[in-house]
């Protein structure tokens, strides 16, 4: 009888094996490592403006699997700081999203040499694991200067600065040489604030150039457009929406937006991470690249005459082309 018991024991414990074998689903393999990306941003990442810009570039990495992170609102003196948490967290590429953040960048990137950095210089300034992206805002400024020379009553034409820096300097010189193609007597005031997110500050200086005649406004940094937005209402004229879509914050006077998609670049530079080919690199992407767009606001465009419209969007394609070249003026 046990002989018997012991046999049947053996048959179901065969069997339950080759059920099992039947039915067990076959282990997953292993997801991609898609890599980790962080970026630190100076102010608030809903800013419809240059943080915001960082943001949605890192939020588009993350859907397509990436590991990703941000810190907002990160004062210059915290910046190091947060880099380095971030380096210890294992975060392979890490993108410190200003200027600003220039002497951070560069202290922890010699204290983490296995992770990749970068930085929004525009100067070119790199070593080996970090990268310098440029800003190349001023080949859309031309653009924009077309339909600032048409809207603009006075011919007089503002450019706020966070900081007279050769990327914002650039944006001012090319909005000048547009309007100058449709109002050669078109005239540029100039103004750098002294910081990025001043939006009280920014207003200030705006309202000084309306007092000069300004009635049209480029900005450099997100506290120079919401300042220039403000003055704006206060005064009347249009400002152009900077790397952002920031009609909803002036949707009286936001006649256009320059729109920056960091998407590409990002990208790229986790790729070049990834494949191990990052090496002290430069990263711009411009028109060409359609990391640049323009964006009008519906409620104003009745206020664009059809004709300028289709100067600004051909201009924009002759530049995408090749067929036009926006001078870079740094100084």
């Amino acid at each position: 009888m046990r002989s018997r018991l012991s046999f049947l024991v053996v048959l179901l414990v065969i069997a339950g094996l080759v059920l099992a074998g039947c039915t067990q689903a076959p282990a997953a393999a292993p997801a991609a490592d898609k890599g980790g990306f962080a970026i630190v941003l100076t102010g608030p990442w809903q800013d419809h403006s240059w943080n915001e810009a960082g943001y949605l570039g890192a939020q588009a990495l993350g859907k397509k699997g990436v590991r990703i992170a941000f810190s907002e609102n990160v004062k210059d003196a915290d910046a190091a700081r947060v880099l380095r948490q971030y380096c210890d967290q294992g975060y392979e590429m890490i993108v410190a999203h200003s200027f600003s953040y220039q002497d951070a960048t560069f202290q922890v990137a010699t204290e983490c040499p296995k992770a990749n950095f970068a930085w929004a210089g525009g100067i070119n300034r790199t070593a080996k694991n970090v990268a310098d992206y440029d800003q190349p805002f001023y080949e859309a400024a031309y653009p924009i200067g077309v339909l600032a020379g048409k809207l603009s009553k006075t011919g007089m034409l503002g450019a706020l600065y966070g900081f007279d820096i050769p990327v914002c300097h650039a944006m001012g010189e090319a909005l000048l040489a547009g309007a100058k193609t449709v109002n050669p007597n078109a005239r540029l005031i100039t103004t750098a604030v002294g910081d990025w997110v001043d939006v009280a500050k920014a207003k200030q200086a705006a309202l000084a150039q309306a007092d000069a005649g300004v009635d049209y406004w480029i900005e450099c940094g997100e506290g120079p457009a919401l300042g220039a937005i403000e003055a704006a209402k206060e005064r009347g004229g249009y400002v152009t929406g900077y790397v952002g879509d920031m009609s909803s914050v002036g949707p009286d006077h936001v006649v256009v937006s320059l729109v920056w998609n960091l998407e590409p670049m990002f990208q790229k530079m986790l790729d070049d991470t990834k494949a191990g080919k990052f090496d002290a690199p430069y990263y711009r992407f411009g028109i060409a690249e359609d990391a640049l767009q323009l964006k009008f606001n519906d409620k104003l465009k009745d206020k664009v005459p059809a004709d300028v419209m289709r100067t600004v969007e051909q201009t924009m394609a002759d530049i995408k082309a090749g067929k036009v070249k926006v001078e870079f003026v740094p100084k």
